[in-house]
């Protein structure tokens, strides 16, 4: 267009200096000159002249960039004849051209620099941050990335003079999540960076270690990173992304409430801490178990807390422990309350008095309470409304050593250990038949009571062998609760010498089957008259005959002589 017009006055002037001579033709041509001069320099012609230039052509939004205008109407300073011209300057979205109208052909727009005056030749320069928002138009929209427009009018005309184009370098990250708790790994991921440039990640104004991915942009200008939210109260937090080059870009994460329990189940009257975080600042904040406050505690100002609580008296299931502030930030977990027993006394004897006490079963349920894993009933009871209880059971007979408690409501059991004692009762002390003694074949055994808490039994043992190896033993009488025995016509022993006698013991038994052994002793048994010989019968007989026929000589011989 410049051409054109250059070349259109150089014809100009060409007629008009072949017309110097000629006053007849001067005259007749001037009219035709003026013609052709209104066509040649038509307005695009003269629009040409006006011409806009932008330094950087590219930039980031709030950056500056420079404006050159030439061509435009100048300004007229001479006094008397002052006249001023200014101009308009646009920022817009929408394509347009010359003589395209501001409102009617572009409707999305912001002037970033309006009445700003041209000097006396027709140029202007000045300068504008690129801005975040087109708000000035029919219609309003945020500035993105891409290609804009900036466009230039005369300050009294909506009608566009002059053209530029510009591309919006927007740095941009994005978050995988935007929402999320304190500790909450992030994955930030950033675009239209500088190239091969090392980044860094603030958290509202702080820097924030990358943990993992990319610490600096590839070739294209991204990069993929994570990072961990660091301690903050409730709400929304800003997250820049920085190249060492200036560019920037940031991204809204908001922080949620999140309570946090040091275990998920446990027992009534366990002490149990929960830890919060991402609360408000400096806010009190109260916590209840299932509706019933247990404890209360104030926020730091990175809105977290500790506190301890006891778990109040439920029955057996689940429960919501939650935490609110002041400020209505809340978060809740579960907690289940799991069923015990204690037991007033962990260790003792048969008939020992044991008071089993437990929590966390069905309110108002059946309870019945075992022991053994033979599952002897020793109680029974019913529940209170809160799922706690209280029997007295007795402790029947029992091995020594560890015993298993239960407590039942058909649905939820606890079981506590009950240790049975393991003393041997005294040892007997032996009485008859004495040691070497000879004895009838139907014996009678006696020893000296002993006594026990878990009570006593004794068992007699007869044997050939003072080992009393099994393939000795003669007699084994147990269950005896008496400290004597007498043997039956059934168990009488054979008749023996003092070569081979026979052994004896007894062993004390409690009711905990703990047991003592007394030292053997030795008897024999000798024979019955019946069991003799023929001849030996005979002989004994004479002798006892003869024997009485002296003693009755002997006494009728001393009456005769008194």
């Amino acid at each position: 267009m410049r051409a054109l017009a250059t070349g259109s006055q150089k014809t100009l002037y060409t007629v008009v200096e072949a017309l110097k001579n000629n006053r007849v033709l001067r005259s007749l041509s001037l009219a035709i000159v003026l013609s052709v001069v209104a066509v040649v320099v038509s307005p695009a012609a003269v629009l040409a002249y006006k011409q806009i230039d932008l330094y950087p052509g590219e930039a980031e939004l709030d950056s500056w960039v420079h404006v050159d205008g030439t061509g435009f109407p100048p300004s007229d300073f001479t006094p008397g004849l002052e006249y001023y011209s200014h101009v308009d300057i646009y920022f817009s979205s929408q394509k347009a051209g010359a003589l395209d109208e501001i409102d009617n052909d572009v409707s999305v727009y912001h002037c970033v620099k309006p009445g700003l005056l041209v000097d006396d030749h027709g140029v202007f320069s000045t300068r504008f941050r690129v801005p975040q928002q087109l708000g000035d138009g029919h219609k309003r929209e945020e500035v993105r990335r891409g290609r804009h427009y900036v466009y230039v009018t005369c300050a009294d005309s909506r009608i566009i003079e002059a053209v530029a184009e510009f591309t919006v370098i927007r740095a941009e990250i994005t978050l995988d999540m935007d929402r999320g708790p304190v500790g909450a790994a992030v994955d930030v991921s950033g675009a239209d960076f500088a190239a091969r440039d090392d980044i860094a990640i603030e958290y509202d104004d702080y820097d924030v270690a990358i943990v993992s991915g990319d610490e600096e942009t590839g070739g294209d200008g991204e990069f993929t990173c994570s990072v961990v939210i660091p301690e903050s109260t409730a709400g929304v937090h800003i997250v820049v992304a920085s190249d060492e080059t200036g560019n920037e870009a940031e991204a809204e994460f908001t922080v949620e409430p999140k309570l946090m329990i040091a275990a998920s189940e446990g027992l009534c009257s366990d002490t149990v801490t929960v830890q919060g975080t991402g609360f408000g600042c400096m806010k009190e904040v109260t916590v209840a178990f299932s509706g019933d406050e247990v404890a209360i505690d104030e926020t730091d100002k990175y809105g977290s807390f500790e506190v301890t609580f006891s778990v109040p008296a439920k029955g057996a299931g689940t429960y919501e422990v939650e935490a609110k502030d002041e400020a209505q930030n809340r978060d809740t977990v579960d907690f289940r309350v799991g069923s015990a027993i204690n037991l007033s006394q962990t260790t003792g004897h048969v008939g020992s008095d044991v008071t089993v006490s437990g929590s966390g079963f069905e309110p108002d349920a059946g309870i019945t309470v075992t022991y053994t894993a033979e599952a002897m009933v020793v109680g029974s009871t019913v529940a209170d409304a809160n799922g706690r209880f209280s029997v007295t059971c007795i402790i029947p007979a029992s091995r020594h050593g560890e015993q298993m408690m239960t407590a039942s409501d058909g649905n939820n059991a606890a079981s506590a250990t009950f240790t049975m004692e393991s003393t041997p009762p005294p040892v007997a002390l032996l009485l008859t038949p004495e040691m070497g003694a000879r004895a009838k074949s139907t014996t009678y055994f006696d020893w000296e009571a002993v006594t026990d808490a878990s009570g006593i039994t004794y068992v007699l043992q007869v044997a050939t062998d003072e080992k009393f190896s099994s393939g000795s033993l003669v007699l084994e009488k147990g269950g005896l609760s008496v400290s004597e025995y007498v043997l039956t016509k059934e168990e009488k022993l054979s008749a023996t010498d003092k070569e081979s006698p026979y052994y004896w013991r007894v062993k004390s038994v409690d009711g905990a089957a703990n047991e003592s052994v007394s030292e053997p002793w030795s008897f024999h048994v000798g024979l019955a008259f019946s069991k003799l010989p023929t001849p030996a019968r005979v002989v004994i007989i004479v002798a006892v005959v003869l024997a009485v026929a002296y003693v009755a000589y002997e006494v009728i011989r001393r009456r005769s002589y008194q």
